[in-house]
């Protein structure tokens, strides 16, 4: 995956912002917008770009806590589920379940606003096996549909705040005559607002 497919502004909205019509600035730019895009993932404990297609579905492994209910990364669409009930060494995931009939999945009206899904049920045949280790194989589309407006201008916030710190190598902003402020390092704070919504706690969706 392309570095470019995993920010969430673009180059001429940063410069647009920035008012700078040249591209002399356009490596360190581009460098400040995949930062800015980072620090919103780890802020927010998720990422908003697609990870997997539908021809080739990105596989993630997890531990069921319970035999009804599975916690997963954001998803956009599952395109096979498979478990390991023989707790073989390596594990095989020989037991594939049927989309149709043996799952559904949670919060079931997230498709509606823009959001992936968070939880699998097992309404079917199978159970999640809860008593052991990592047993549980998922493959699909993961991350958000699309890129949240909030999150766009987040990134071009933060991207323009990160470019600009160049300016001031020692955290320091402003001059003798009209006054300093001292750069803090942490997200501006009206891109932590913006982020609010789409934060995790402890990697579970609010």
């Amino acid at each position: 995956m392309s570095q470019s497919s995993t920010v969430y502004t673009t180059l001429a909205d940063v410069r647009n912002g920035l008012q700078i019509e040249d591209s002399i600035d356009d490596t360190a730019i581009e460098a400040a917008i995949l930062s800015a895009s980072r620090q919103i993932d780890e802020y927010c404990q998720r990422f908003f770009y697609q990870e997997g297609t539908a021809g080739s579905p990105s596989t993630r492994y997890y531990t069921a806590l319970n035999p009804w209910s599975l916690e997963i990364d954001d998803v956009v669409t599952i395109t096979e589920v498979a478990t390991d009930t023989g707790f073989d060494t390596p594990l095989q995931y020989s037991q594939v379940w049927n989309l149709s009939s043996d799952i559904m999945v949670e919060p079931v009206n997230n498709d509606k606003k823009g959001w992936p899904y968070t939880r699998i049920l097992a309404v079917g045949e199978y159970v999640w096996p809860y008593f052991f280790p990592q047993t549980c194989r998922i493959k699909g589309i993961f991350g958000f549909p699309e890129v949240p407006y909030e999150v766009e201008l987040a990134c071009k916030i933060q991207a323009s705040r990160l470019f600009i710190r160049k300016q001031s190598p020692f955290g320091i902003a402003g001059s003798v005559e009209l006054g300093t402020v001292r750069l803090s390092s942490r997200l501006d704070p009206d891109v932590e607002m913006l982020l609010k919504t789409f934060r995790r706690n402890q990697g579970l969706a609010y």
